[in-house]
This record gives C-alpha cells, sequence and structure tokens, in this order.
C-alpha cells in the first residue's frame, strides 16, 4: 500500500490484538521485527545487496537489533505508530479476553491495538495474493514474510499448507537470490522471545484440527489470540440465539462483530479475527455455569 511505509504495514497488522499499554512477548517479538525490518530495509536500499560484504553487514545489523531494550524499541516504533493512529489505521479498544468470565467479573481493565479492518484486509490479501500466486517477489514483500514469521503470527494469515508453498518458493529464491538466502536465515530476537515465537509455530503444527485452535495451553501468555468463555444461559436456545446472544454482548463491550459463512457453518469475525462459538459449561467453585466459548480459527 502506497500510503504507508512496509514497517506501517508490518506494525499495522502485527500489533492487531497486542497489549497497548505493558510489555508482552507478543508485542516485544513485532517491536524488534520492526526494527529488524527498518535496518534491513535501508541495507537494501544502498544498493549493495548482492556484495560479498552484505552477509556480513546483515549480521552485525540483526546483533544490534537482539541487543535492544526495550524502552528503545518502544520509541523507535513509537512515530509509525504514532501515524496509524493519527490516521485511524489503529486505535485502542477493550481486549476480547476482557469478555472472558474470569476476567470480567474480576473487574480488570484490558487494552489492545486494534487495526482498522478495511486497511488490515488490504495488507494481509495484498501480501497473499503476492505469494501464492505464479510471478516474481517483490522485495517489499520477502521484508514483508520474513518480519511476519520472526514474530510468530504467519498462521493468522497463511494456512499450514500456504506456508508449506511458500517456504518452497522461498528455498528456490533463496537459492538464486544472494540477499534473499541471507535475509531468510537471520534471526535477532531475544532468547525468551525467541522461545516463545518457536513455541508458536511449534504448537500450531501439533495442533491443526480446527476445533482444537485457539485452546490455551500451558504457555497460555504466548498466544497471541485466546480462547474466551462468556457465560450466558444457553438451555432451550437454538446456535443462532447464542451466536445473536454473543454477538450483542461483544458490540455493548466495544467490539465489531459480523457472521461470516463458511463452508456449512457460520463462524463470527471479531475485529479482524474469526472464531468459532462452542456451547460450554464450566464449573465455577462447584457451581455449573452455562455458556459459550469463542475458539480462534486459522487459516
Amino acid at each position: 500500500m502506497e500510503d504507508y511505509t512496509l514497517v506501517q504495514q508490518f506494525l499495522l497488522i502485527g500489533l492487531d490484538g497486542t497489549d497497548s499499554r505493558h510489555k508482552s512477548v507478543a508485542k516485544s517479538a513485532v517491536l524488534r521485527a520492526a526494527a529488524a525490518g527498518k535496518r534491513a530495509e535501508r541495507l537494501l536500499a544502498s544498493g549493495d545487496c548482492q556484495s560479498p560484504g552484505f552477509a556480513d553487514k546483515l549480521e552485525k545489523e540483526m546483533k544490534t537489533v537482539k541487543s535492544l531494550k526495550t524502552e528503545v524499541l518502544n520509541k523507535e516504533a513509537g512515530e509509525d505508530i504514532g501515524i496509524l493512529i493519527s490516521r485511524g489505521a489503529l486505535d485502542e479498544v477493550p481486549d476480547l479476553l476482557g469478555c472472558d468470565m474470569y476476567y470480567d467479573t474480576a473487574g480488570v481493565d484490558l487494552m489492545v491495538y486494534r487495526s482498522d479492518q478495511d486497511i488490515y484486509q488490504k495488507v494481509t490479501e495484498a501480501l497473499r495474493a503476492e505469494l501464492l500466486e505464479e510471478g516474481e517477489l517483490t522485495d517489499d514483500g520477502i521484508l514483508l514474510l520474513w518480519m511476519i514469521r520472526e514474530s510468530g503470527f504467519i498462521h493468522e494469515i497463511f494456512s499450514a499448507k500456504e506456508q508449506e508453498e511458500i517456504s518452497q518458493k522461498m528455498v528456490r529464491m533463496a537459492a538464486s537470490g544472494q540477499w534473499t538466502g541471507v535475509l531468510w536465515n537471520q534471526e535477532f530476537h531475544k532468547a525468551f522471545e525467541s522461545l516463545g515465537t518457536a513455541f508458536l509455530r511449534k504448537k500450531k503444527k501439533l495442533f491443526q484440527n480446527p476445533y482444537m485452535q485457539g485452546i490455551n495451553l500451558t504457555f497460555p501468555f504466548l498466544e497471541r489470540r485466546q480462547a474466551v468463555f462468556v457465560d450466558f444461559v444457553i438451555f432451550g436456545t437454538t446456535v443462532s440465539d447464542r451466536r445473536t446472544a454473543m454477538m450483542s454482548f461483544l458490540c455493548e463491550h466495544g467490539h465489531f462483530v459480523e457472521e461470516v459463512k463458511n463452508g456449512t457453518e457460520t463462524l463470527l469475525k471479531i475485529d479482524n479475527i474469526f472464531y468459532r462459538i462452542v456451547p460450554k459449561t464450566v464449573s465455577c467453585q462447584g457451581i455449573p455455569v452455562q455458556g459459550a466459548l469463542l475458539s480462534p480459527v486459522y487459516r
């Protein structure tokens, strides 16, 4: 998109759904990737990406990025985030997790970034079109894909099958273009961030059954999108009734919600992410509580 720089496009999709007020593994990974992207972009713009010394220069820059503290990352991305907010492409809204029964009753104030739905879709669909269709990849497309992969949320944009196709394409690109292979092998995260993104990538491979997606496992704080349980009476109601009740509840809590057909089922698109709604009863201090579980559905 010509209206936004490459890093701004990345921040637009990378920050969506991340904590806007506090430090988190997911947000730190995105901010560090943005810092790495800026440096890689400058090196490519210098015109010596095919030179023998490019690998050393890039590795040196990535070491610098790896050592940056959170305050520096926030400052570096601050101007771009400010531009996105001022133009209405990014805003701050209540976290969907705040609708969860346990968080809602505790009165916890959780806020996250939310990207404009139209702009979010334009950026992601443009990237999908470039990477999944025949033809040469642009430098910007490769850089954006690399930042997304290293931030651990590639599964939000590409399915497991699509990721395999893209991986094969990138292997071919790396073999034919020196700078592409050098970039594709670069990592820049600190140990804990690397653990988090690696865990997410591994988890998505293990849980590709769509009915298992979004389940919070051993380390829920590493998950960008979490399953949410909303309590309301479901006895005697239809599936449509439950969706309507859920949509009303979420709208009252400041979320954009719409029904989207997906084959034979109907999903809920909440802000920029699709969710499946599943009736559920949980036990709270020995008392059964009826409600529904919102489980993220990835591509």
